[in-house]
């Protein structure tokens, strides 16, 4: 999940089906109906580099903004300066993102019957993805905490939800919107912006 990428090359291409990148098998026949910019994103199969500025908002109550801290979120800035790296690999895609001085580095794979699921630290999200459109959708299944060989799924009562969407935006743009709320609290972390892809290399 991004925020806008505007793509540098002109000469990309979405990926042929045949290359299965994480997102192309998870999304199966509905992989075609994305917009092109959003399946150069998650089809490339190669690792991706980008950066931009991106707007960052945290919760409006005291409490959301403790946490937010306590869990080392990004700070709240109108432009963030932002560096994005997605490498593939054999088991998933390890997602590298800083937003100023902070760091939130996760890992997607494939979990459950086509679920995505991304991992931050003990906690495990899993989606199912959608397409919409041409946009990408990210849909919250659960949450769980990961102990060692352990999986303990959170109550819905303390889950954070996470909400995702991805649009194209003229030919080589892609604009994400990502929110985290919890049940108790209501928004902690929003962003949304525009980064600009550096280099895709294989």
């Amino acid at each position: 999940m991004l925020a806008s990428i505007v793509i540098g090359e002109s000469s990309l291409a979405p990926p042929r089906p045949r290359d299965a990148s994480l997102y192309a098998r998870l999304l199966g026949s509905s992989w075609p109906q994305l917009a092109d910019p959003v399946r150069i994103i998650h089809g490339t199969n190669a690792t991706v580099r980008a950066r931009g500025r991106l707007r960052v908002t945290h919760g409006r109550s005291h409490l959301a903004r403790v946490v937010a801290r306590v869990l080392r979120l990004p700070c709240a800035s109108d432009a963030a300066d932002t560096r994005l790296t997605i490498t593939p690999g054999a088991d998933g895609e390890t997602w590298l993102r800083s937003f100023g001085d902070r760091q939130l580095d996760t890992r997607q794979y494939e979990a459950g019957a086509g679920e995505l699921a991304e991992r931050i630290g003990v906690l495990e999200f899993r989606f199912r993805l959608e397409a919409l459109e041409g946009s990408l959708l990210f849909r919250q299944l659960e949450a769980a905490v990961l102990l060692r060989s352990m999986r303990l799924p959170l109550p819905a009562s303390c889950v954070p939800r996470v909400e995702a969407r991805e649009d194209a935006a003229g030919a080589d743009r892609v604009c994400v919107h990502v929110s985290v709320t919890l049940p108790a609290l209501g928004p902690i972390l929003t962003y949304d912006g525009t980064i600009a892809i550096e280099d895709v290399r294989a």
